[in-house]
């Protein structure tokens, strides 16, 4: 407001400047027409009376004129009558002119004729014409002055009109402050009332909350307790507060901020729950814990808030309801395996031929009896998920068999329905690393499940494709279709959909969740769409990669591709990078050499006629550089040709196989690995402490290609082969004929004193002190040798890429 009045001030300043300037400038002209009167006067005397005293007002004002034409026209305020007053300066100059002329000629002529030039009347017209332009300037100088005038008393008028209105607003506006700040006040008065009782409220559960309470400043002392906390622990508060999280429980072992160590990054908690922890009372004996963590932001930093259950319940119920599962799987498996195969028996004819109706009932009695033993093994799959010990026997395998073994495990079944069952396998080998009786599994369960939901006759599709870097298994029914209402929930434990049929009967709503955490173990996906006119159609994948152990072990090499045709390069990279290997491409035998020079490669993959070279040239510039001296490579000779003349400079000892093109990847594959075995003095030590003879011998085949093992079945022999054989990482059993291995573990150092690596690869269990000085902790009865040997790659590639 402050502004527009100055603004508004500021414009009736210059309003009234403006009129005292047309003022000014109407006298102007007023004084110049006056001037201009006086000139004629004295002009006129002269002639009449001769005399040249008569001529000084003329003189006195054509002096003047000059000076207060330039004033007339600087006084002006406006731009746009400029021209009217240069032309009352043109007609003044005329006049002036005309004036002097007559002057003149009554000096020379005499009276008489100065007198008719007067009479002719030209200069009474330029007086006319001086005094008609005059009285027109000063006319628009008042009209502009009115103008102005009239403008100024608009201004005004709409000045107090506003001020008025701001007024207006003003008060109104104080008028609702005054209510919002009665309204605040109240406002605030409730919630502080309501604070004090949701503070009362969270105080009488904080104290009366059966679980321990704790809150941990950002350093990972403790701030409060509650009672609870104080009951279970045996402390009271004040001998706790300010003291360590650990005097109670380990929460974030190992070193650095107490935040990074329980895992807040980035305003979120990676693990909120803690299960399974080991407290420690006031006179020492251990609870067992649950401990489930929050956030709360207070002035003073980020705490943690801790909330401890007693778990030794939980355990004894545990305990109880796996006796129970182990009941029930011995108890009910083994009389329905006798019934199973008592009721196969009798519809086969073992007892002689069953008249129709009895064959019938035996036929229903054997279904159920199959229904009975797939819902004992949901429940018993479904705890084993729970605890994280559902086993897996991986291998490789074709996907195909599983397509195959799970169309005919459910044909009979399909049968029932008039509906058959159509596949779509593909040509070539689907391989992948995985348990095939879990993959039957899970492609029984979406059988199952499509066959239910189909139309009596329909066809369910069962197809195995490739998709980039994994096979698809997919499964197609006729039926409904997934409800939209319950496709969130499908993949859920005990979940089940509406029944097609008020006869059927459900299921127990397990099946889709157990596929869905057997095709998840596997590195895969499972989900579902409704397909348009076609039912639903659920599908799963499984990679196609290597195995875990052999990605671990094919990254530590590094292989060269030399092909000039850079299609095949591309396509031989490929088929490298799907068992995990990296691979550099070189068109030609400088581009070849250039690499080499700077990389360390430990197969080579050659073209025997690149685009600037052939044969002995190429291997001959490969094998200098930083490899020259310390080993040579192996070669994989790639050709259109079989081996001939050409390569008799070669020497044949760096020449692994030579592939006729076009070959496969699996004999790619195959000679890339007898190609590294030849190198294998590159490849790590491993010693194997291990008093089982099979497990030593099936060790190092496994490792075969992955690292050299020695081995030791005691704890002596071991201590023996440290000396001779001083190993990259060490296998160690705990269970051993002469001690406990972990007595080994002050002695597995290298040269300069450091530890080395650890795998720990037992049958018993492992106390935390062990597994806090070793590097993995893998038991026998729970992981393969494959995950043995991934376990020891991926350390050595930790290793490695840390040095």
């Amino acid at each position: 407001m402050a502004a527009w009045l100055a603004g508004e001030y500021s414009r009736s300043e210059e309003s009234r400047a403006l009129t005292q300037q047309s003022y000014e400038h109407r006298r102007d002209i007023e004084q110049l027409f006056s001037l201009v009167q006086d000139a004629e006067t004295g002009q006129r005397g002269y002639i009449v009376s001769g005399s040249r005293s008569f001529l000084q007002p003329y003189e006195d004002a054509r002096a003047r004129l000059p000076a207060q034409i330039d004033k007339m026209r600087s006084s002006h305020p406006r731009s746009d009558e400029k021209a009217g007053e240069q032309q009352l300066a043109d007609l003044i100059g005329i006049k002036l002119a005309e004036m002097q002329q007559v002057i003149e000629l009554r000096d020379r002529e005499g009276f008489a004729p100065a007198r008719d030039r007067l009479s002719e009347g030209t200069g009474k017209r330029l007086m006319d014409q001086i005094r008609d332009q005059t009285h027109k300037l000063i006319a628009d100088e008042s009209r502009l002055l009115e103008t102005s005038v009239r403008e100024n008393a608009e201004r005004v008028r709409t000045t107090l009109h506003i001020i008025w209105l701001v007024i207006a607003a003003i008060a109104v506006g104080m008028a609702i402050s005054g209510y919002m700040v009665g309204q605040s006040r109240r406002l605030r008065n409730e919630l502080a009332l309501d604070a004090a009782d949701a503070a009362a409220r969270q105080q009488a559960i904080f104290n009366s909350v059966s679980d321990a309470i704790i809150l941990i400043n950002p350093s990972g002392s403790i701030d409060t307790i509650n009672p609870a906390a104080e009951s279970m622990f045996g402390y009271r508060t004040e001998q706790l507060l300010r003291r360590d999280i650990s005097t109670l429980v380990e929460l974030a072992p190992g070193e650095g901020s107490f935040l990074d160590r329980i895992g807040y990054r980035d305003g979120v908690l990676e693990n909120k729950a803690r299960m399974d922890l080991t407290g420690h009372t006031s006179n020492g004996e251990p609870i067992a814990l649950d401990v489930v963590l929050g956030v709360m932001q207070l002035p003073d930093g980020t705490h943690i808030v801790a909330a401890l259950r007693d778990a030794s319940a939980r355990k004894e119920v545990e305990r109880l309801k796996d006796d129970f599962i182990s009941t029930v799987s011995h108890e009910l498996r083994t009389p329905l395996t006798s019934v199973l195969g008592s009721l196969s028996l009798l519809r086969g004819g073992a007892a002689g031929d069953l008249p129709p109706p009895a064959q019938r009932l035996a036929e229903i009695a054997e279904n159920n009896c199959q229904r009975l033993i797939r819902l004992i093994n949901d429940i018993l799959d479904i705890d084993q998920l729970r605890t994280g010990k559902l086993a897996f026997d991986t291998a490789t395998i074709d996907l195909r068999d599983v397509g195959t073994r799970a169309a005919q495990a459910m044909n009979g079944l399909a049968e029932r329905k008039n509906i058959r069952i159509a596949t779509d396998l593909t040509d070539a080998p689907a391989t992948v690393n995985a348990d095939v009786e879990r993959l039957v599994q899970v492609t029984t369960n979406l059988l199952s499940n499509a066959i239910k939901y189909s139309p009596d006759g329909s066809t369910i599709d069962l197809a195995v494709t490739e998709d980039k870097d994994r096979y698809v298994v997919q499964v197609t029914d006729k039926g409904p279709g997934i409800a939209p209402e319950f496709a969130p929930h499908i993949f859920g434990r005990f979940a089940q959909g509406a029944q097609p049929e008020a006869k059927m009967i459900a299921g127990t709503g397990l099946g889709l969740a157990i596929s869905r955490e057997i095709v998840l173990h596997h590195g895969g996906e499972i989900w579902f769409e409704n397909v348009e006119g076609a039912g639903a159609r659920f599908a799963f994948s499984i990679p196609i990669l290597a195995d875990a152990a052999d990605r671990a072990r094919n990254r530590f090499y590094r292989i060269l591709v030399c092909e000039d045709d850079a299609d095949v390069g591309e396509t031989v990279r490929t088929m490298l990078a799907s068992k995990g290997y990296d691979s550099d491409l070189a068109p030609s035998v400088q581009e070849a050499a250039s690499l080499a020079r700077t990389n360390r490669y430990d197969v080579i993959l050659l073209d025997m006629t690149l685009s600037d070279a052939d044969g002995a040239d190429v291997l001959r510039a490969l094998h200098v550089g930083p490899n020259d001296g310390e080993r040579r490579q192996p070669v994989i000779v790639i050709s259109g040709a079989p081996p001939s003349r050409e390569v008799e400079e070669i020497d044949t000892a760096d020449i692994v196989d030579w592939l006729r093109k076009p070959f496969d990847a699996n004999r790619l594959i195959n000679s890339v690995e007898r190609a590294l075995d030849r190198a294998g003095r590159d490849l790590p030590l491993v010693l194997h402490v291990d008093d089982d003879g099979d497990t030593r011998e099936l060790f190092v085949r496994a490792m075969a290609g992955h690292g050299r093992v020695v081995t030791a079945h005691s704890i002596s022999e071991a201590t023996g082969l440290l000396e001779r054989y001083p190993p990259d990482l060490v296998v160690l059993d705990l269970g051993l004929p002469d001690g406990n291995g972990a007595s080994m573990l002050p002695k597995l150092i290298d040269a300069a004193g450091d530890r080395l690596p650890i795998v720990v690869y037992t049958a018993q269990d492992v106390d935390e002190t062990v597994r806090n000085h070793v590097d993995a902790v893998l038991v026998k009865s729970r992981r393969s040798l494959p995950d043995l040997v991934a376990a020891v790659n991926e350390i050595m590639a930790k290793r490695k890429e840390a040095a």
